[in-house]
């Protein structure tokens, strides 16, 4: 593979918390809200939204769902993870 096809996991945390926000934004539901609705705490969403962390599968698939998008909407999927 080339280089090109490669992101690092800064980029890819960096895209995820991006994504989140502004599908956040979109839909105008707070951190608190969200958290709420998906059984996480509102700090693991403060750290997904301040890219500290990345969700676990099962928290993405929370995300995903409470969000009513795919989850190709919150994670890159363009590229490999170097």
């Amino acid at each position: 593979m080339h280089n090109n096809e490669y992101i690092s996991e800064v980029e890819f945390i960096d895209i995820f918390a991006d994504n989140l926000r502004d599908i956040m934004y979109e839909m105008d539901i707070s951190e608190g809200e969200l958290a709420r609705r998906t059984g996480l705490s509102k700090m693991a969403i403060s750290r997904y939204l301040n890219k500290k962390r990345m969700p676990t599968l099962k928290a993405l698939v929370n995300l995903s769902y409470v969000l009513c998008v795919p989850i190709t909407d919150l994670i890159p999927t363009y590229a490999m993870i170097d």
